[in-house]
C-alpha cells in the first residue's frame, strides 16, 4: 500500500509541474525553457567521505572572536613538487539566511581544486538571523586576513588570493574584492595584535552567478519573460516567515526595505559603487559565470557587472561566460571542463 501510496504522490507531483508548464507556457515559452532546464539539469555523484589523504585538513579554525560563526575549514594539499600552493578563499550562499561552509556548492569547489593544488580555505560567516549588514561582509574580510596573515603557519602561499563566491556568497566574494582596506575592517582577526594591518586584497574574483544589485528585480525578470508567479514558487523558501515582515531578502538582511533606503544607504551596500569609485582595481581579474535558466538570480546583474568592470578596468581584465540550460546552483557549472577553464585563468592570474 506504501508502494502505491508513493506512486500516486510521484504521478501528482508530475501532474502538477506539467500543468504549471502548460500554464507558464500560454504565458511566454522563455520561462518554460527556464522551468524545464532547472528541473531536467545534469547532477553530480559526489563523494560524501570527508576523509581526504591528499594533504592536511583544518576543521573550524576561529578567525574572529565575536561569534561561534566565524570559523573556516582549510585544506592544504601535500605538493609533490616542494612547491607551496596558492591560496583560494571559498563563500557560500544561501540567500544571507540558509548554509554554511560545507554547503553543497562550496563542496564541489574546493574538492576540486584542492586536489589540483590549492589550498582552499571555505568561510563560514554570520547570517542575517544573528547580524545585520554589514556583518558577512566584514567576516569574509577578517578571515581574509586572517589567511593572510598565518600562510606560513599553515603552509600556504598567500601574496595573492583568489575569492569565490556563489549567489549570496558571489555577492559577498565581489564586495571583498572591490572594497578597500579603509572599508568593512572593524572586525579583528584572530592575531591582529601580532601581526598589525595585514590586507585583505583580492586579486582574482570568482562570481558564480552573484547577487550583486538589491532593486529592480521585477523589470529585469520582465525583460527575461520570466512571470513573477514562477520566481515565487521556484524561491519559496526565501518568502513568508523567512522575511520577517520585509519586502525580501536584501531588506531583511538590511532590517530596512530597500525602497525605504537613501541613495546613501544604497551605495554604503552596492558593489557596483565600490567598483566604480575605487580609485584603483587595475589588479583585480573577475570570472563571472551566470548560467540562462536562473531562476533565483536574474542572469542580466551579472551581465551588467561584467560590462560596468570591463569598461571601468578594462576588457582583458573580466571574463563573463553565460551558460546555456544552466539555472541557479545548477551542478554542470561545477563540472570538470568549467573548473579545468576557471584552474588555468587563475592560475594565469595569481603568477
Amino acid at each position: 500500500m506504501k508502494q502505491k501510496s508513493k506512486g500516486r504522490i510521484a504521478v501528482k507531483i508530475l501532474l502538477g509541474i506539467a500543468a504549471l508548464l502548460v500554464v507558464i507556457g500560454a504565458l511566454n515559452y522563455r520561462a518554460v525553457r527556464a522551468v524545464w532546464g532547472n528541473w531536467t539539469v545534469g547532477h553530480i555523484d559526489m563523494d560524501e567521505s570527508t576523509e581526504w589523504a591528499g594533504g592536511t585538513t583544518y576543521e573550524k579554525v576561529p578567525y574572529a572572536e565575536e561569534s561561534p560563526s566565524q570559523y573556516l575549514d582549510l585544506y592544504v594539499p601535500d605538493m609533490a613538487d616542494g612547491s607551496t600552493p596558492q591560496l583560494y578563499v571559498i563563500i557560500h550562499g544561501g540567500g544571507f539566511i540558509a548554509n554554511d561552509s560545507q554547503s553543497r556548492q562550496a563542496q564541489l569547489m574546493y574538492r576540486y581544486f584542492r586536489d589540483h593544488g590549492y589550498a582552499c580555505a571555505t568561510i563560514n560567516y554570520r547570517l542575517a538571523q544573528e547580524e545585520p549588514f554589514p556583518g558577512a561582509v566584514c567576516d569574509c574580510k577578517a578571515a581574509i586576513r586572517f589567511l593572510r596573515a598565518h600562510a606560513e603557519e599553515y603552509g600556504y602561499n598567500a601574496e595573492k588570493i583568489a575569492v569565490f563566491g556563489e549567489s549570496a556568497g558571489g555577492y559577498l566574494a565581489v564586495m571583498c574584492a572591490v572594497t578597500d582596506d579603509t572599508q568593512f575592517m572593524d572586525l579583528p582577526f584572530i592575531g591582529q595584535e601580532t601581526y598589525g594591518d595585514v590586507s585583505a586584497k583580492v586579486d582574482v574574483l570568482v562570481d558564480y552567478y552573484g547577487k550583486v544589485t538589491q532593486e529592480g528585480e521585477d523589470e529585469e525578470w520582465a525583460a527575461l519573460g520570466i512571470p513573477k508567479i514562477v520566481y515565487n514558487i521556484a524561491n519559496s523558501w526565501i518568502s513568508g516567515d523567512a522575511l520577517q515582515g520585509y519586502d525580501d531578502i536584501h531588506s531583511y538582511w538590511f532590517r530596512k526595505n530597500v525602497s525605504e533606503m537613501t541613495e546613501e544607504e544604497k551605495a554604503y551596500s552596492d558593489p557596483s559603487h565600490y567598483a566604480m569609485t575605487n580609485p584603483d582595481l587595475s589588479y583585480l581579474y573577475s570570472w563571472i559565470i551566470h548560467g540562462d535558466c536562473d531562476i533565483t538570480v536574474p542572469y542580466l546583474e551579472s551581465e551588467r557587472f561584467a560590462e560596468a568592470m570591463s569598461e571601468k578596468w578594462g576588457a582583458d581584465h573580466v571574463l563573463y561566460k553565460l551558460v546555456p540550460g544552466m539555472g541557479h546552483a545548477s551542478d554542470p557549472l561545477y563540472s570538470e571542463e568549467i573548473l579545468g577553464e576557471l584552474d588555468q585563468y587563475m592560475r594565469e592570474h595569481l603568477k
